[in-house]
Parts: structure tokens; sequence; C-alpha cells
């Protein structure tokens, strides 16, 4: 099962021009019916853009510079508490902006995920998350939904056959 998902996405990727700067944001949904008639999903967010421009997770590269600038020349000698602190600024700041754009981006994974999971009525009546993954450009989430599958449900999301 997993191979095929990481193979959707790889496709995904392939397939994809990014002609313009802006950020591009894929959705894959992939529903499991087990035997059992537990219902599980799971719910991706790809965020990508062309060649030219900054991938989303990447920190930002003028603050990476400053600091290279800023430690060529110093020695080991003692430090005085000033230049200590402007050191760990511009650490702090990326940390902020890097945990700011993985908020920003949960909560567009998880209105994403609430739309799509009321325009398929795969959960209807809620679900509750069994992990929740990201890395610097896919967000997911893994859940199961809190009512056993129908058979409209096992009709409406086909299982996809392994070939192992």
């Amino acid at each position: 099962m997993k191979t095929i998902f990481f193979i959707l996405l790889i496709s995904l990727f392939a397939t994809t021009g990014c002609s313009s700067n802006e950020v591009k944001i894929t959705e894959v949904f992939r529903s499991h019916i087990r035997t059992d008639d537990s219902k599980l999903f799971t719910f991706s967010i790809i965020f990508f853009g062309n060649s030219d421009s900054k991938p989303l997770g990447s920190d930002n590269n003028n603050l990476d510079k400053q600091q290279k600038r800023s430690r060529q020349g110093k020695g080991r000698g003692n430090k005085s508490n000033t230049e200590k602190n402007t050191e760990k600024k511009p650490n702090k700041q990326r940390a902020d902006k890097k945990q700011s754009r993985q908020d920003k981006m949960m909560k567009e994974l998880e209105a994403r995920m609430a739309e799509k999971l009321a325009d398929n009525s795969y959960c209807r009546k809620g679900f509750f998350e069994l992990e929740r993954s990201l890395n610097k450009t896919i967000f997911t989430i893994h859940g199961e939904c809190n009512e056993s599958a129908t058979a409209a449900d096992r009709e409406n999301f086909p299982q996809v056959k392994r070939v192992d």
C-alpha cells in the first residue's frame, strides 16, 4: 500500500509543470476499508513551486548568508554578552518563521481535509486522528472514521489491489 502511495506522489511531482513562481498544492486522498469494516484514510497535501522559487520548507537564504558573514574572522576567544545575543537572534527568528510557516500549512491541511471528507462523505460521523506527519513539502494526516463501512461505502471506495 505504501508503495502505491509513494508511486502516486512521485508521479504527481513528475507530471506537474511548474511554470509560474506561485506555490501549487496537490491533494491526495486514499481510503482503505478493512475486512472488519473499519474505515481508514490518508490525506496529504503537497506544496511545490518551480525551480526558481524558494522551497516552502527552506529557511530564508539571506539569514544563512548573514550568519556565515558574522562567523567569518572570529576566533574562539571570549565573546561579550551582546555578541552572543545577536548571534542567537537570527536563529530564533528563523525558527519562528519556520514554525509560522508550518502552522499555516497545517491549517491548510486541516481545512482541505475537512472539505474533502465533506465532499466525498467518507466519514459521515466524524473521525479520529491516528497520526500526523510533515516534512518540508508533504503534510499528511492518517485517520479512522467513527462509523463502520457500509455496502455503499465499499462500492463507492473500492480497494486498490496490492502488487507485491
